[in-house]
């Protein structure tokens, strides 16, 4: 099978298990009080964690591939930033548009693209980017070092690019219980079921956190999802190379 065919059945499985539930659902089914404290856990990540302070994104042009609901995109969009969301999953993008219209008074300045990565094409002749954004997308997909090469073609020169996915190592343990999910499950629902019983302090643990997701969520992200292959720390600074691009921060 060649490797573009290899890229489109798993793009069709992925999305397929983020209709059914939408892991990038931290604040918009909740209250303003849960969007308040997103937003603050949100700048600490960037500004303390990893180094990127909100100035930094005044006036820039922005670009996110796999934007999910758009909670994170949003924020950038409230630090000055002109937001291009690219996003496979139209009913994620619904959500994002009426994160937008909600919490920006510029929605009209933002595009919604719906379409995967790899479909992408710059509705401009070489449109570049100030900053490119990716986190938690890449190992999802079945080309991740060609995805890296792509996202990193839109931007500009003394640009930024914000990359992160679960480290191979860090991740082993997730890819040991996924394999017993998988192994033992008769069907998604069955799955969940599992899931809870093997792993419940650790949901919980997680819903508690500032991640403020539900339970359902952090199953199908974690444990469900039919494809997971994280990348190591050496392969994404061979990609950086490849790219020319040099390293700045990480965290951790």
């Amino acid at each position: 099978m060649q490797l573009i065919d290899k890229v489109k059945i798993n793009e069709k499985s992925v999305l397929e298990t983020f209709q059914e539930e939408i892991p990038s659902i931290y604040f918009s089914d909740k209250t303003e009080k849960e969007y308040k404290k997103f937003k603050e856990n949100f700048e600490y990540m960037y500004r303390y964690l990893f180094k990127f302070p909100p100035d930094m994104f005044r006036d820039k042009n922005l670009i996110d591939f796999g934007a999910g609901t758009g909670e994170g995109t949003v924020c950038y969009a409230n630090w000055g930033a002109k937001c291009t969301l690219v996003e496979m999953n139209n009913l994620a993008q619904k959500i994002s548009k009426n994160i937008f219209q909600k919490y920006t008074d510029n929605f009209n300045q933002h595009r919604f693209i719906h379409s995967s990565i790899f479909d992408y094409e710059s509705p401009e002749t070489q449109e570049t980017y100030d900053i490119v954004h990716c986190r938690g997308v890449l190992s999802h997909t079945a080309d991740k070092k060609g995805a890296f090469s792509k996202i990193s073609n839109f931007l500009k020169p003394g640009g930024y690019l914000i990359f992160g996915d679960p480290n191979k190592i860090g991740g082993f343990q997730n890819m040991l219980q996924r394999y017993i999910v998988y192994s033992l499950g008769k069907n998604r629902n069955h799955m969940e079921e599992i899931c809870e019983t093997l792993f419940h302090d650790d949901i919980t643990r997680s819903v508690k956190s500032r991640a403020i997701r539900t339970r359902r969520s952090i199953i199908f992200d974690r444990w469900i999802i039919e494809q997971q292959d994280d990348p190591s720390v050496e392969e994404v600074l061979s990609w950086f190379q490849k790219n020319n691009l040099r390293f700045y921060s990480s965290h951790p």
